[in-house]
Parts: structure tokens; sequence; C-alpha cells
């Protein structure tokens, strides 16, 4: 795949970029073991019941040992008992986080953007703001006809960019190019590498 490069006016320039970072093949399995380790390790796990030594009571023995023609029992926190302890219960300290090698992760993000079309991955050169501008986002939005959902990749956080972005109408994330992931590609219909982007995605050639 070849990006097409335009300028902060929306002109096409005469570049054109293409690096390993498009050269992947289309893998939904791949892809698709990609977005459920991104969900897994977003899963919170807020669930905490009681072991029998946090249940409050329990103190004295419910009934002396024999005699009384029940059953045994020396506390009233055992988890058989209403009210008692949760045996093996969920504690809050889980983690579904699951690892997966940053080869393979980088085949993933390679086959993610190989299910997008030529056109709909594209790179602007920088776009340098002294104040945040809606307007100057909005305008190369439209001259570029980028409509929703669309990834906006940066070389580093940017708080006038982000800024700049968050007022527009359409769908627009903006991720550091650190923080590219399969699951933000998937999810935009327009991928666009912006700024000092563009040069990092030069040196992946």
């Amino acid at each position: 795949m070849k990006l097409a490069v335009y300028d902060k006016f929306g002109k096409k320039t005469a570049e054109s970029l293409n690096t390993k970072l498009f050269d992947g093949k289309e893998n939904p399995a791949l892809v698709a073991e990609a977005v459920y380790i991104l969900s897994a390790r977003q899963r919170q796990a807020p669930a905490n019941t009681l072991d029998r030594s946090e249940v409050s009571g329990g103190g004295k023995k419910p009934w002396k040992q024999k005699g009384t023609g029940r059953a045994r029992a020396g506390s009233n926190r055992s988890p058989i008992w209403r009210g008692g302890g949760v045996t093996f219960g969920p504690t809050g300290e889980q983690s579904f986080k699951l690892k997966m090698p940053k080869k393979k992760a980088m085949a993933a993000l390679s086959a993610a953007l190989a299910t997008k079309k030529n056109e709909d991955v594209i790179a602007i050169k920088a776009v340098k703001l002294e104040k945040p501008s809606t307007k100057v986002f909005a305008e190369l939005f439209k001259k570029l006809e980028l409509g929703r959902n669309v990834l906006i990749i940066v070389e580093k956080s940017d708080e006038k960019i982000t800024k700049s972005l968050r007022n527009l109408k359409a769908g627009v994330k903006v991720c550091a190019k650190k923080d590219l992931n399969v699951y933000d590609v998937i999810w935009a219909r327009k991928v666009v590498f912006l700024g000092g982007s563009l040069e990092s995605a030069k040196e992946n050639k």
C-alpha cells in the first residue's frame, strides 16, 4: 500500500509513502486475536466477596460440641451458613491481561491496515497551531472528504491538536503513534497519519 500525502491545505503532494507497516496481508484470525487481547487488557474485576475471615461475627461457638443432636459447628462464619463467608469467590484482584509478542502485534496491525483501501489511509504534513483551532481541521476535513470515524495518528500527544479535534461533530479519535492498535484501526473509516507520525513511519522501511 502506498500512502497519498497531503499538505496542511488539503492539496496532494508529489510524495507517496510505502513502508513495511503497510505491506501486510489480510488475516481475520490474527486481527480477531489481537482485538480479543486488547479487550481482555481493558477488562476490570470489581467483584469482591468476603471469605470467612472477613465476615463479621463468629466469635462464639454456636452450641456445644456434643449432646444437642445437631451437627458440629465451630463458627457461624462458615461458608455453609447463611451470611457466612464465600469459598473461592472473586477477590477483586484478578488480572485478565493477556500478552501478545511484539512481532505478532505488528503483524496484526499490518493485517488490520491491509483491510483498508488505499484512499482510506492518508498522510498529512505537519499542521502547526499557535492555539487550538477547530476551524482549521474542519476545513481540512471538508476538503479531504474524511467524513465520520476518523483516526488521527500523531507522533506524540499534542494538547492543541486534541482540543482542536474534539469539537468536530464527526467521530474522531486522536492517538500517539506508540499507542496505535488494531481495535482503533478497525473502528476507523479513515486513518490519517499527521505530522511527525509520518516521519516515524518512514523509519520503519
